[in-house]
């Protein structure tokens, strides 16, 4: 059987010879993705790798080439991602079928945050390496209505944070995301909602409510520390019932990885995640906010195959 049709390859360690559609945003990492394109085609050509580079322009672009590539497949295909974390979610949504795309990433973001916790590596050469002679191992992902995800599912702060980080010129990655944090703390309530879990409902006064598949968001912010991309199951964090005194407690324990420590953290595990709200509660999907969207969320197991160490 041809290499490129095994449904097996993503237990076995070889070199890459089916063709890579790397879909590139140029303009991700303040353009960096877009200066290292020509390096990754050299590095692919030694290697005797057929590919194929689809730029972006657009927001959600990525999205639609995916979805080319991908609606009339008959046997397995190889996506990379070329760009941040934003890009990988755009890729993934594009995917018809995850059963049959074999993900790679070069990480070329500002935060890159599921490479790292993924063990892909940010130099270019080492990620294609990682590609090119690496396993395809199933990954997990998370379902929400009709969006995917791949990193973080949340609601309360962090959607107050992403708004302030989107408006940021200057300031990027973890030292944004606490510049953020800090300034939406000042004016946020919190999130009054309903937690339905198979044991029961549970009532919830939250700083912040996350579903995590990966350990990291926000460029290297630690919110599911424990968290693990195959397990099948979400990391469900829920900071609850915080006074004004108690903020620059739960910021600490946030910034250094130990936020699960803090005696208002509700940590618990489950293949999926509901939250009921009698008001409208916008939610974000890696990094990415949508302001009607229900918070019902699944992890999606051994579906999607990706590239990684």
């Amino acid at each position: 059987m041809h290499l490129c049709g095994n449904p097996r390859f993503h237990l076995q360690k070889q070199r890459m010879r089916c063709m890579l559609h790397i879909v590139i945003n140029p303009t991700a990492g303040k353009g960096r993705a877009g200066r290292l394109q020509e390096q990754v085609a050299k590095r692919l050509a030694e290697m005797n790798i057929p590919h194929n580079f689809h730029f972006t322009q657009n927001r959600m672009e990525a999205t639609d080439i995916v979805r080319r590539l991908t609606e009339d497949m008959t046997g397995d295909i190889d996506i990379v991602a070329m760009g941040g974390d934003g890009t990988l979610n755009e890729v993934l949504n594009g995917v018809v079928d995850p059963e049959k795309v074999r993900l790679g990433l070069i990480p070329c973001g500002s935060g890159n945050d599921f490479a790292a916790v993924a063990g892909i590596p940010e130099d270019v050469n080492a990620a294609i390496d990682v590609i090119a002679r690496g396993t395809a191992r199933y990954t997990d992902y998370m379902q929400c209505g009709n969006i995917r995800g791949i990193n973080a599912i949340g609601t309360g702060i962090d959607v107050d944070i992403l708004r302030r980080r989107a408006k940021a010129k200057i300031l990027k990655g973890s030292l944004c995301y606490l510049v953020s944090l800090v300034a939406s703390a000042v004016s946020y309530k919190g999130c009054i909602f309903t937690e339905e879990t198979d044991k029961g409902s549970v009532p919830h006064h939250a700083f912040i409510a996350c579903a995590g598949n990966g350990k990291r968001m926000g460029g290297g912010i630690s919110l599911c520390p424990d968290a693990t991309i195959d397990d099948g199951l979400l990391d469900i964090v829920i900071v609850d019932n915080l006074k004004l005194y108690q903020l620059p407690g739960a910021f600490l324990k946030l910034m250094t990885g130990k936020i699960l420590e803090h005696p208002h953290t509700v940590f618990h595990r489950s293949a999926r995640m509901k939250v009921v709200s009698s008001n409208t509660m916008p939610i974000q999907i890696d990094g990415e906010i949508y302001e009607d969207m229900p918070f019902n969320v699944e992890i999606v197991h051994n579906k999607l195959r990706v590239y990684r160490p």
